[in-house]
């Protein structure tokens, strides 16, 4: 437990309404306890805002918002608020029902999985929620596993937990590439990384979602695990392995994980009836010998997830002379700016930070992402990337600008310039090298076109 976050013992009442029992488990902004309503004797959980944020208006702000939109909502698949304390030193509490389970990331992280059937009657279960909350304006940004509640281990009883991040003015919130970010990148929508003009609504809850479920039915996650670096494969629509799942849940996932959120499926309990409706039919006239075990805790036997796919040598050594020749034709049309923007594969971090002050001296918006990159480091590498991502996909921007962060882009992906110690990425991609190198020759060739139509 983390210091300064518990701020409540067993015992210590609050507002001489509610008795302390037990700490539950801690979020990103404070703790959640077991506590008892002293006035009805009922159980509640009561979540509490750490001293470290409490002196953050914009947490603050955020810890009020959840309060807001729990009392706006009622479902049985939302977690209930109950209301909300301040007491004299300025502590927010927030006492919500209490609910005995455990989230689904605790089954996940023990290797349980659900059937077709299973999945569809989760699936159903929290496309209920989301449509009570859509309609009211609202979208929860952040469904994880985490923020899934399951009570006696039943998944027809799930609910969607904390609220913090919702945002009720749907298309207008920024998400990772912007003033601040909203979900776990895991389980995040194209367009919480820039993609499709970044715009934020109900259709993002659904590919969230979609994702959860490809989890619990022991799918491969497209992009879990890999940060930022998830952007490659999330640009284009998911194709679901259909011989692992049942074809209506496959055609479910498939209708929610559409790249471009215009084309979603967003109307989800309909079409989630219609899944299980049909998957009951179908285990009807299944043989009893054939037909899939299936339960709400989730079978023991089911298949491991796949191992992730790695390039082959021989394609990318195959490819590496392509990629070196085209990112050199790019490189000498840009007179070098790539090569002065990433530096030397295996350049010390003085050279780095000599680069950046004479790009902060020219005020050049690049300084930032050279100073991330030298300093490497996961988080640092992924807010590089989302950074360069922006900047390269930004129609404000001087072109000079975007071709360089579309170069800095394909030197991160290239076989021939791929250094872990400065690339988000753990493995070369050279497709992905190839379009980005494409690209910025491209912008090139716009530069150039604009140059001779200029007086």
């Amino acid at each position: 437990m983390s210091a300064g976050t518990q701020v409540l013992k067993p015992g210590s009442v609050v507002q001489d309404s509610y008795r302390i029992e037990s700490l539950l488990g801690e979020g990103g902004m404070g703790a959640t306890y077991r506590a008892i309503n002293l006035a009805t004797g009922h159980l509640v959980a009561v979540k509490v805002m750490s001293p470290a944020f409490a002196a953050n208006r914009q947490a603050v702000e955020l810890f009020r918002r959840e309060s807001t939109h729990l009392r706006a909502v009622q479902h049985d698949a939302i977690i209930r608020y109950e209301t909300t304390l301040q007491d004299r030193e300025g502590r927010l509490f927030l006492v919500m029902e209490f609910v005995d389970g455990k989230p689904l990331k605790h089954y996940l992280a023990r290797g349980r999985r659900l059937g077709s059937a299973d999945v569809l009657g989760l699936g159903l279960r929290l496309a209920q929620g989301l449509a009570c909350i859509h309609a009211r304006g609202l979208v929860h940004r952040d469904i994880a596993p985490d923020n899934i509640l399951i009570p006696d281990e039943n998944v027809k009883k799930a609910k969607l937990i904390d609220f913090g991040l919702a945002s009720d003015t749907i298309g207008t919130d920024k998400s990772i590439i912007g003033t601040g970010f909203a979900g776990k990148l895991d389980f995040c929508a194209p367009e919480q990384f820039g993609l499709f003009g970044n715009r934020v609504g109900a259709a993002t809850d659904c590919y969230a979602l979609g994702l959860v479920l490809m989890k619990v039915a022991g799918l491969a996650v497209p992009g879990e695990g890999k940060g930022l670096a998830a952007i490659e494969d999330r640009r284009d629509d998911i194709r679901i392995d259909g011989t692992r799942i049942s074809e209506p849940l496959c055609r479910v996932l498939e209708r929610l994980l559409v790249a471009d959120p215009a084309g979603r499926a967003t109307d989800l309990v309909p079409l989630f009836e219609q899944a299980v409706l049909e998957t009951a039919h179908r285990l009807d006239k299944t043989p009893a010998a054939k037909a899939v075990p299936s339960s709400s805790t989730a079978s023991s036997g089911a298949p491991p997830l796949p191992p992730a796919v790695e390039p082959t040598h021989g394609k990318t050594h195959a490819r590496a002379g392509l990629l070196i020749a085209l990112g050199l034709v790019v490189l000498l049309a840009l007179g070098g700016a790539g090569f002065a923007l990433m530096g030397k594969p295996g350049s010390d971090k003085s050279g780095a930070v000599a680069l950046a002050g004479q790009a902060l001296q020219a005020d050049d918006p690049m300084v930032r992402i050279n100073a991330l990159i030298a300093t490497g480091g996961a988080d640092n590498l992924n807010a590089a990337l989302g950074s360069l991502m922006k900047l390269a996909n930004d129609p404000v921007q001087p072109l000079e600008i975007r071709r360089e962060a579309m170069l800095a882009i394909a030197r991160m992906y290239d076989p021939a310039t791929h250094d872990p110690a400065r690339s988000p990425f753990a493995a070369p991609d050279p497709a992905a090298a190839q379009r980005f190198y494409q690209k910025a020759a491209a912008l090139t060739e716009d530069a150039a076109a604009q140059a001779r139509v200029s007086p």
